[in-house]
């Protein structure tokens, strides 16, 4: 597995368990790099029930 590969994997699983929260709250998912390979994956009622919206900071 390449370093590309785990954190696309390790994404996949943070969105996999924010969507839980956010389907519960009728948000949609926000994903903010906040640094080299540095991701925060969160809930967020300022994007739309369904959507997934990066932020690049």
């Amino acid at each position: 597995m390449t370093e590309t590969s785990g954190l696309s994997d390790a994404l996949g699983n943070a969105v996999d368990v924010v969507a839980k929260a956010a389907a519960a709250h009728r948000t949609g998912i926000l994903i903010s790099r906040v640094g080299t390979d540095r991701y925060i994956v969160r809930a967020h009622p300022a994007v739309p029930y369904g959507f997934i919206r990066h932020s690049y900071a």
